[in-house]
């Protein structure tokens, strides 16, 4: 059997290598797998990149979600001349217990502090992956942090105040100066508008806090704020790539801070080598993550790195190789079979109690049955 693992992380249970250390206790001696660390641009993705790069990484005091004072790193990669930041480092999810989860008091100010230490330490390009946040402020806080003020009705928003309603403008005269100096390049894992059907409250905010009426009132106001962007910018902030990810924050940065957008899951297996790994002969591709569902389809790590598999095996023309989903929980299983998934399978039984579902061993020791299964029901290695 060769096997190519290419896992995302199993959000607040287990990161993308543990994941994958796990599935590779299925294989026996005479079993070839190459393991590929997995990110989209949520939990893992600086360390993944950094890793890769040969980095360094560099810790600094910022603050939550919350707006309490933790500590976050991120990767130097080129000799320093490129930051590999992740919105999860300092405003992601898994930062906020799951009874304070509040996309109303939540802020991306911390992700704009590591930007600006960045800055300051004279980078010239900067890696943002975006996923995984606890927010849905529009990338407010993170301009916050950088020097942008934020006006309504009332006046200048406070910096690192998480107000997101009735914005009516932005004021850049005290923005970060050396913005003007480097490159950023978003890098999202959902390819979902700013706001609207489909965009970030609707897809995302209910699982980071927001009941119904929360919902609604934060989808008016984030219409508002894509009107404010494209009105400042230029640009179409509503409907650009990635500008709903991490709660809008990719439409700040799309817009505000002109960023290029790109397609994280692609960006990493480039520089992980998936390219080359494919053209050795395989048997099947594993991959996997938390929880796969709709959502995956949107261009999560999964599906990344399907298509990665399918445009490899059209540009060399060869026959499709097998790839299959694992994952903690599945829901929409045969709209993920339809989207081209050889098989997906749900590697916790139902009705476990999430306690013991995130305990890491046990979903180490789940991953790796499900492999054995995968390995056994596979077709015979090729001769």
């Amino acid at each position: 059997m060769n096997a190519i693992l290419a896992i995302d992380s199993f959000k607040g249970c287990l990161t993308s290598e543990e994941a994958e250390s796990a599935a590779s206790l299925a294989f026996g001696e005479t079993d070839e797998f190459i393991r590929i660390p997995v990110s989209d641009g949520g939990e893992g993705f600086s360390r993944i990149v950094t890793k890769a790069a040969g980095g360094i990484f560099r810790s600094v005091r910022t603050v939550d979600p919350l707006g309490r004072s933790i500590s976050a790193e991120y990767g130097l990669i080129g000799g320093g001349r490129t930051a590999v930041i992740e919105t999860a480092a300092a405003s992601g999810l898994t930062l906020v217990p799951e009874e304070m989860r509040n996309p109303l008091r939540a802020t991306s100010y911390g992700t704009g502090e590591l930007i600006a230490d960045a800055l300051d330490y004279g980078v010239e390009n900067i890696l943002l992956g975006l996923g995984g946040s606890a927010t849905n402020d529009g990338g407010t806080g993170m301009l916050q942090a950088l020097g942008y003020r934020m006006s309504t009705r009332q006046g200048y928003v406070m910096p690192g105040q998480a107000v997101l309603a009735d914005i009516t403008g932005i004021d850049d005269s005290h923005r970060h100066p050396l913005l003007k100096r480097v490159h950023i390049c978003g890098l999202y894992d959902v390819d979902v508008p700013f706001c609207g059907k489909g965009g970030a409250t609707d897809m995302f905010s209910a699982q980071k806090g927001a009941g119904r009426e929360m919902a609604e009132a934060l989808e008016g106001w984030m219409y508002r704020l894509g009107a404010v962007y494209s009105s400042f910018s230029g640009r179409n902030v509503i409907g650009a790539p990635g500008s709903g990810a991490a709660g809008g924050l990719g439409g700040a940065l799309a817009a505000i801070l002109h960023a290029d957008m790109e397609r994280g899951v692609s960006k990493v297996l480039d520089m992980a080598g998936m390219d080359i790994s494919l053209d050795m002969d395989f048997d099947v591709i594993i991959t996997g993550e938390g929880k796969a569902d709709i959502q995956t389809l949107a261009g999560k790590a999964p599906k990344g790195v399907l298509d990665y598999v399918r445009r490899h095996d059209r540009l060399r023309r060869r026959n499709p190789g097998r790839v299959c989903l694992i994952a903690g929980k599945v829901d929409d299983r045969e709209e993920l079979l339809q989207a081209g998934f050889d098989d997906v399978i749900q590697i916790c039984p139902e009705g476990v109690p999430k306690e013991i579902a995130m305990d890491k061993d046990y979903a180490s020791e789940r991953i790796r049955r499900a492999v054995e299964g995968l390995i056994a029901g596979s077709p015979k290695p090729r001769q």
